[in-house]
Protein backbone atom coordinates (compact mmCIF):
# COMPACT_ATOMS: atom_id res chain seq x y z
CA UNK A 1 0.00 0.00 0.00
CA UNK A 2 2.40 2.37 0.89
CA UNK A 3 4.32 1.78 -2.47
CA UNK A 4 1.20 2.42 -4.56
CA UNK A 5 0.57 5.65 -2.79
CA UNK A 6 4.35 6.70 -3.48
CA UNK A 7 4.88 5.44 -7.10
CA UNK A 8 1.47 7.11 -7.26
CA UNK A 9 2.77 10.30 -6.49
CA UNK A 10 5.56 10.52 -7.69
CA UNK A 11 4.13 10.12 -11.09
CA UNK A 12 1.40 13.11 -10.30
CA UNK A 13 3.69 16.16 -11.45
CA UNK A 14 6.90 17.14 -12.55
CA UNK A 15 8.87 17.17 -9.68
CA UNK A 16 11.99 19.70 -8.37
CA UNK A 17 15.07 19.09 -6.46
CA UNK A 18 17.14 21.05 -3.42
CA UNK A 19 19.51 20.38 -1.23
CA UNK A 20 20.22 21.39 2.10
CA UNK A 21 22.27 21.10 5.45
CA UNK A 22 21.50 21.23 8.92
CA UNK A 23 23.49 21.47 12.21
CA UNK A 24 22.32 20.77 15.60
CA UNK A 25 22.65 20.19 19.15
CA UNK A 26 20.78 17.58 21.58
CA UNK A 27 20.55 17.20 25.02
CA UNK A 28 18.98 14.60 27.18
CA UNK A 29 18.90 14.46 30.98
CA UNK A 30 17.11 11.99 33.90
CA UNK A 31 14.79 13.46 36.23
CA UNK A 32 15.07 10.04 38.92
CA UNK A 33 13.03 7.14 38.26
CA UNK A 34 11.01 7.19 34.96
CA UNK A 35 11.09 10.96 34.05
CA UNK A 36 13.49 12.40 32.11
CA UNK A 37 13.87 15.82 30.14
CA UNK A 38 15.63 16.83 26.74
CA UNK A 39 16.45 19.84 24.73
CA UNK A 40 17.11 20.64 21.06
CA UNK A 41 18.71 23.81 19.02
CA UNK A 42 18.81 23.32 15.10
CA UNK A 43 19.93 25.87 12.70
CA UNK A 44 18.47 24.61 8.57
CA UNK A 45 19.93 25.52 5.38
CA UNK A 46 18.26 24.98 1.92
CA UNK A 47 18.27 26.78 -1.59
CA UNK A 48 21.34 23.88 -2.22
CA UNK A 49 22.80 25.49 0.80
CA UNK A 50 22.65 29.32 0.23
CA UNK A 51 19.80 30.03 1.94
CA UNK A 52 18.62 30.22 5.75
CA UNK A 53 15.85 28.61 6.36
CA UNK A 54 14.75 27.86 10.10
CA UNK A 55 16.20 27.71 13.63
CA UNK A 56 14.62 25.53 15.74
CA UNK A 57 14.63 25.75 19.72
CA UNK A 58 13.09 22.72 21.46
CA UNK A 59 12.20 21.21 25.21
CA UNK A 60 10.42 18.45 26.10
CA UNK A 61 9.40 15.92 29.10
CA UNK A 62 9.41 12.22 28.75
CA UNK A 63 8.34 9.07 30.72
CA UNK A 64 9.88 6.15 30.38
CA UNK A 65 7.20 2.77 31.39
CA UNK A 66 7.11 -1.00 30.32
CA UNK A 67 10.59 -1.69 31.51
CA UNK A 68 11.76 0.88 28.86
CA UNK A 69 9.75 -0.51 25.84
CA UNK A 70 7.94 2.40 25.51
CA UNK A 71 8.18 6.72 25.96
CA UNK A 72 5.84 9.04 26.12
CA UNK A 73 7.08 13.35 25.33
CA UNK A 74 5.79 15.96 25.22
CA UNK A 75 7.42 18.66 22.94
CA UNK A 76 6.97 22.55 22.56
CA UNK A 77 9.37 24.28 19.86
CA UNK A 78 10.08 28.01 18.96
CA UNK A 79 10.75 27.95 15.16
CA UNK A 80 11.83 31.26 13.16
CA UNK A 81 11.27 29.93 9.61
CA UNK A 82 11.44 31.65 6.36
CA UNK A 83 8.26 31.37 4.88
CA UNK A 84 7.18 31.30 0.88
CA UNK A 85 6.69 34.98 1.18
CA UNK A 86 10.15 35.32 1.49
CA UNK A 87 10.16 36.63 5.06
CA UNK A 88 11.05 35.28 8.55
CA UNK A 89 7.87 34.44 10.75
CA UNK A 90 7.55 33.01 14.23
CA UNK A 91 6.12 29.46 14.53
CA UNK A 92 5.00 27.64 17.70
CA UNK A 93 4.79 23.93 17.83
CA UNK A 94 3.40 21.46 20.07
CA UNK A 95 3.48 17.73 20.40
CA UNK A 96 2.53 14.51 21.86
CA UNK A 97 4.20 10.52 20.79
CA UNK A 98 4.60 7.30 21.86
CA UNK A 99 7.70 5.72 20.57
CA UNK A 100 7.50 1.84 21.26
CA UNK A 101 10.98 -0.52 21.03
CA UNK A 102 12.12 -4.09 21.13
CA UNK A 103 15.51 -5.11 20.71
CA UNK A 104 16.59 -8.30 19.01
CA UNK A 105 20.48 -9.46 18.95
CA UNK A 106 22.32 -5.99 18.25
CA UNK A 107 19.29 -4.61 16.54
CA UNK A 108 16.82 -2.54 17.95
CA UNK A 109 13.28 -1.58 16.44
CA UNK A 110 11.61 1.33 17.10
CA UNK A 111 7.86 2.57 16.21
CA UNK A 112 6.66 6.03 16.86
CA UNK A 113 3.53 7.80 16.56
CA UNK A 114 3.74 11.65 16.92
CA UNK A 115 0.79 14.14 16.59
CA UNK A 116 1.90 17.73 16.15
CA UNK A 117 0.35 20.98 16.19
CA UNK A 118 2.19 24.41 14.59
CA UNK A 119 0.76 27.81 15.32
CA UNK A 120 1.22 30.15 12.76
CA UNK A 121 2.00 33.92 13.59
CA UNK A 122 -0.94 35.99 11.61
CA UNK A 123 0.69 39.04 12.21
CA UNK A 124 3.40 38.30 9.48
CA UNK A 125 0.42 36.68 7.17
CA UNK A 126 -2.86 35.15 6.52
CA UNK A 127 -2.70 31.26 6.98
CA UNK A 128 -6.02 29.28 5.41
CA UNK A 129 -4.96 26.31 8.08
CA UNK A 130 -3.84 27.75 11.60
CA UNK A 131 -2.93 25.66 13.03
CA UNK A 132 -1.72 23.02 10.77
CA UNK A 133 -2.01 19.45 12.69
CA UNK A 134 -0.10 16.74 11.42
CA UNK A 135 0.25 12.69 12.33
CA UNK A 136 3.76 11.29 11.85
CA UNK A 137 4.30 7.56 12.18
CA UNK A 138 7.91 6.18 11.79
CA UNK A 139 9.87 2.97 11.72
CA UNK A 140 13.43 3.04 12.82
CA UNK A 141 15.88 -0.01 12.48
CA UNK A 142 19.01 0.73 14.79
CA UNK A 143 22.33 -1.31 14.57
CA UNK A 144 25.23 -1.37 16.80
CA UNK A 145 28.01 -4.08 16.48
CA UNK A 146 29.38 -5.65 19.34
CA UNK A 147 31.69 -3.43 21.51
CA UNK A 148 31.91 -0.37 19.07
CA UNK A 149 31.55 3.23 19.37
CA UNK A 150 29.68 3.30 16.32
CA UNK A 151 26.20 3.08 15.54
CA UNK A 152 23.95 2.98 12.26
CA UNK A 153 20.14 3.33 11.75
CA UNK A 154 17.91 4.04 9.23
CA UNK A 155 14.30 5.30 9.34
CA UNK A 156 11.11 6.23 7.18
CA UNK A 157 8.54 8.41 8.39
CA UNK A 158 5.14 9.38 6.75
CA UNK A 159 3.43 12.80 7.24
CA UNK A 160 -0.68 13.19 7.49
CA UNK A 161 -1.92 16.14 7.36
CA UNK A 162 -5.26 15.90 9.37
CA UNK A 163 -6.67 19.34 9.29
CA UNK A 164 -6.71 20.91 5.96
CA UNK A 165 -9.69 20.37 3.72
CA UNK A 166 -7.96 20.99 0.58
CA UNK A 167 -4.91 19.56 1.17
CA UNK A 168 -5.41 16.84 4.05
CA UNK A 169 -4.27 13.50 3.56
CA UNK A 170 -0.29 12.00 3.46
CA UNK A 171 1.54 14.64 2.11
CA UNK A 172 5.35 13.79 2.78
CA UNK A 173 7.53 10.90 2.79
CA UNK A 174 10.94 11.21 5.36
CA UNK A 175 13.78 8.70 5.20
CA UNK A 176 16.95 9.30 7.21
CA UNK A 177 20.37 7.65 7.06
CA UNK A 178 22.76 8.13 9.87
CA UNK A 179 25.93 7.07 11.44
CA UNK A 180 26.62 7.81 15.54
CA UNK A 181 30.19 7.67 17.15
CA UNK A 182 30.32 7.41 20.96
CA UNK A 183 33.27 10.08 22.05
CA UNK A 184 32.90 9.24 25.37
CA UNK A 185 30.57 8.06 28.24
CA UNK A 186 28.24 10.78 27.74
CA UNK A 187 28.89 12.59 24.38
CA UNK A 188 27.94 11.25 21.06
CA UNK A 189 28.41 12.83 17.19
CA UNK A 190 25.83 11.78 14.58
CA UNK A 191 26.40 12.49 10.62
CA UNK A 192 23.26 11.31 8.39
CA UNK A 193 21.64 12.38 5.18
CA UNK A 194 18.01 12.95 5.14
CA UNK A 195 15.52 12.85 1.94
CA UNK A 196 12.16 14.64 2.16
CA UNK A 197 9.76 13.46 -0.33
CA UNK A 198 6.35 15.72 -1.28
CA UNK A 199 3.32 13.65 -2.16
CA UNK A 200 0.57 14.66 -3.45
CA UNK A 201 0.62 18.44 -3.51
CA UNK A 202 1.08 20.67 -6.42
CA UNK A 203 4.78 21.86 -7.39
CA UNK A 204 6.10 18.59 -5.25
CA UNK A 205 9.90 18.78 -4.27
CA UNK A 206 12.81 16.01 -3.36
CA UNK A 207 14.90 17.87 -0.64
CA UNK A 208 18.00 16.40 0.71
CA UNK A 209 19.62 17.40 3.57
CA UNK A 210 23.25 15.99 5.36
CA UNK A 211 23.74 17.14 8.96
CA UNK A 212 25.76 16.70 11.75
CA UNK A 213 24.49 16.82 15.30
CA UNK A 214 26.10 16.98 18.61
CA UNK A 215 24.14 14.83 21.29
CA UNK A 216 24.32 14.84 25.39
CA UNK A 217 23.65 12.07 27.82
CA UNK A 218 23.04 12.93 31.29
Amino acid sequence: MLLFLTVGAYAQSERATDFGGIVSAEAEAGLGGPWGLSAEEELRFDHDFTQFDRWLNSVGVNYNCLHNRMNIGLTADYIRRHNDRGYYENRGRLGVQVTYAEEWRRFKFQVRSKAIGTFYDERTGEHRVNPKLYWRNRLKVTYQPMNSRWKYALSTELFWLTNDPKKGGLDNLRTVLSVDYRLSRRYYLSAFARMDNDLWVNEPVDRFYFGLTFKAKY
